[in-house]
């Protein structure tokens, strides 16, 4: 694509003549602004939300209509915060996690992650888990004030995170339709899910705005809308758990999400000399000690991504095989406590390996 008019201006002086362009003034004109407006015009944008930095590049054919969708960005994923919040008193997540009776009232918004939610946790046989955040909670990973829970506490703390306990059903009331009913004592958290469906809400703001290239990044949850203004496609970088400056692999993308699960960004040694990482196994109430170090999934949808990354992880290496295959539906890479890189055959002509791995694998 040219990159402005005057560029066009040499090449066709380069091939008619002067009396020629003269008698061609009206069709040189209309191609002078068909070509002025096919550049694309970079809308940058950041703030914080959900506990980290969201950053924001729109590419259209014009400052105010990049800034206009950033504009509609914004509004929309700090509302979803101000929905979904497990510390913001207003949020209708606080107001079901510290609700005195049985069930209390939601947003039409609630809804559809919280089916969605349902879903995964039925798919993933329970490994994705929203009810879990009395137990993270008691680690000291919501106030970073970390211990180690007795088992008799794990014990206790694991009876309150079923959350096939937790329905969800219409109230009757037009402000707040819905009613989230629970078991007495269970809380929720859809933080490992929720930047994934921000980033698809996000995504779909743009595109129905006409915005046809757009990079989202929501605390290293990559989304990727189209492809890069020069018609190239996108590069992500997925980063080396061993040095997290560094990067392992890059994969090129257009139109896809790809989120990254590792435990080398929030974790704490305890008085045992033993890490702890944030990623929870549902099945033991203690974090995770398998032999991955990172999944990344890349997919069409991050809120699927986003609880995929997450429960891939718990499930370790052969057990995530095994989901892919029986799945199909998304590709990974995993990067391996022994330093191998297994990638799905969806990703052969798209990763760049960078880290000198042991093995390097594609999965079929």
């Amino acid at each position: 694509m040219l990159e402005n008019a005057n560029e066009l201006l040499k090449i066709l002086r380069s091939f008619v003549t002067f009396s020629h362009m003269k008698k061609y003034s009206a069709l040189l004109f209309l191609l002078l602004l068909f070509f002025a407006s096919c550049k694309q015009i970079k809308t940058y944008d950041s703030f914080k939300s959900m506990n980290t930095y969201i950053s924001v590049q729109v590419f259209s054919s014009s400052m105010r209509k990049g800034a206009e969708a950033c504009a509609q960005v914004r509004e929309k994923i700090l509302s979803l915060e101000q929905l979904l919040s497990t510390t913001i008193a207003e949020s209708d997540l606080y107001a079901v996690n510290n609700s005195s009776g049985e069930s209390a009232a939601v947003h039409a918004a609630f809804e559809p992650l919280f089916d969605f939610s349902k879903m995964m946790y039925e798919k993933t046989g329970g490994l994705f888990n929203p009810a879990l955040y009395p137990i993270v909670r008691e680690w000291g990973f919501t106030t970073e004030d970390y211990k180690i829970p007795s088992e008799e506490m794990i014990s206790r703390l694991l009876t309150l995170t079923d959350f096939s306990k937790i329905s969800i059903f219409p109230s009757g009331d037009k402000d707040l339709p819905f009613f989230l009913k629970k078991q007495r004592g269970m809380q929720l958290d859809f933080g490992a899910v929720v930047k994934g469906y921000a980033g698809d809400e996000a995504v779909k703001i743009l595109s129905e705005r006409g915005i046809k290239s757009a990079l989202l990044d929501l605390g290293g949850n990559i989304h990727a809308l189209g492809r890069k203004s020069d018609g190239s496609l996108w590069s992500v970088g997925v980063k080396c758990p061993w040095n997290p400056e560094d990067v392992a692999c890059g994969i090129k993308v257009e139109s896809k999400s790809v989120i990254t699960s590792g435990g080398y960004e929030r974790f704490f040694v305890g008085e045992d000399g033993k890490t702890y990482i944030h990623i929870f196994d549902s099945r033991t109430g203690r974090p995770v000690e398998g032999d991955l170090e990172s999944v990344t999934i890349v997919s069409e949808k991050g809120t699927y991504g986003d609880a995929l990354s997450t429960s891939l992880f718990v499930m370790g290496k052969e057990d995530a095989l095994r989901f892919w295959q029986e799945n199909r539906d998304f590709d990974f890479v995993l990067i391996t406590k022994d330093r191998s890189l297994v990638y799905s055959e969806g990703l052969k002509n798209a990763v760049k390996v960078i880290y000198p791995f042991e093995n390097v694998i594609v999965a079929k």
